[in-house]
């Protein structure tokens, strides 16, 4: 399915230049009041044996999850693992550099591009894949939130941590019954005659009408749907583990390392909506926040942050960086509009 020219916009040409001045400024802040030979003491005397298994966590995580999207591709159309792991670790690179997740829209189209998935299929498909990731760590967190109720409470108080274990509670049902929803709106979308048809030129409206039927049908294929929500329980495991590993390389003794890196992933993601993620400016305002619950010093926290960028954001610059180069030229036609 084609999409017509002029459909795709690409952002203004100074949002990206912004948030990157904003990530410098953040990262300047930052620095000013920290002792910075500590924070490279800190570096230079980690231990790099768990550096390196947070490195290899990361990069099993990142295939992992291309092999969940692929499944997710599966459940509307055949495909070649290898192709779709190699349009995922393309879009992971481009997430690690843009913020609000703008690596999943080029993933979208290339699955378009080069494999003749329709677009609401391909959106459905990675729709589906981030969705069950969020999902599975709000699960988890909400999971570590109650067996270390007593930690959280010796740092929030106990009136927020029974309201950040409502606000979790209410996010996870939402995200189940959301999904529930879905399913009834895209059956009963799909059950219309004109649902069936596949205009050559479908506008908006009609794009998102068949995304939510294409969803609707991606979390009501059961077998796929096992297999992806115990592959994305096993994918958030290996990046809280990636997170939790840099502790011991520091030196850090953490009571509560899960909940740590929890916190730290958490409040991050939400940060990288507006920083992009390469330039570690909300990780390190992140982890100064988070970490200084559990006694990290400052300096700590910031070495902690370079670190965490070696062991996630390398990863993805590894497995993406040449395919990246290899579709420039599509990519440029997507952010254009172009059809191929």
């Amino acid at each position: 399915m084609s999409q017509p020219k002029g459909t795709a916009r690409t952002a203004p040409w100074w949002k990206l230049p912004l948030q990157l001045s904003a990530s410098i400024a953040v990262l300047v802040l930052l620095a000013h009041d920290a002792e910075l030979d500590r924070v490279f003491a800190a570096v230079l005397e980690a231990d790099l044996r768990w550096v390196a298994l947070a490195f290899t966590l990361k990069l099993a995580g990142l295939t992992l999850h291309e092999v969940r999207l692929w499944i997710a591709v599966r459940a509307h159309h055949p495909a070649s693992l290898w192709r779709v792991a190699v349009i995922g670790y393309v879009s992971g690179l481009a997430n690690s550099v843009l913020p609000v997740r703008g690596g999943d829209l080029i993933c979208v189209g290339l699955l378009r591009q080069e494999l003749q998935i329709p677009t609401p299929s391909a959106a459905a498909a990675v729709g589906i894949t981030g969705f069950l990731e969020a999902a599975v760590f709000g699960a988890f967190t909400l999971g570590v939130l109650v067996f270390g109720a007593s930690r959280w409470e010796e740092m929030l108080g106990t009136a927020e941590t029974a309201e950040a274990k409502s606000w979790l509670t209410l996010a996870v049902l939402a995200a189940v019954f959301g999904a529930v929803g879905l399913v009834f709106v895209g059956r009963r979308l799909g059950s219309k005659p004109e649902m069936t048809e596949a205009p050559k030129r479908p506008g908006p409206l009609q794009l998102l009408r068949q995304t939510v039927v294409s969803t609707g049908e991606g979390l009501t294929a059961w077998g796929h749907m096992i297999a992806n929500v115990a592959l994305a329980v096993v994918h958030v495991g290996l990046v809280v583990a990636s997170f939790s590993a840099l502790f011991p390389a520091l030196g850090l003794e953490l009571d509560y390392p899960l909940i740590a890196a929890c916190g730290v992933i958490a409040i991050g993601s939400v940060a990288a909506v507006v920083l992009p993620p390469t330039m570690a400016a909300g990780t390190a305002a992140t982890s100064i926040f988070v970490l200084g619950f559990f006694g990290v010093t400052e300096a700590q926290a910031l070495a902690f942050t370079a670190l965490s960028w070696c062991s996630n954001t390398l990863p993805p610059l590894v497995t993406g960086f040449v395919p990246l180069v290899r579709r420039i030229g599509k990519i440029r036609e997507l952010l254009r509009g172009e059809p191929e």
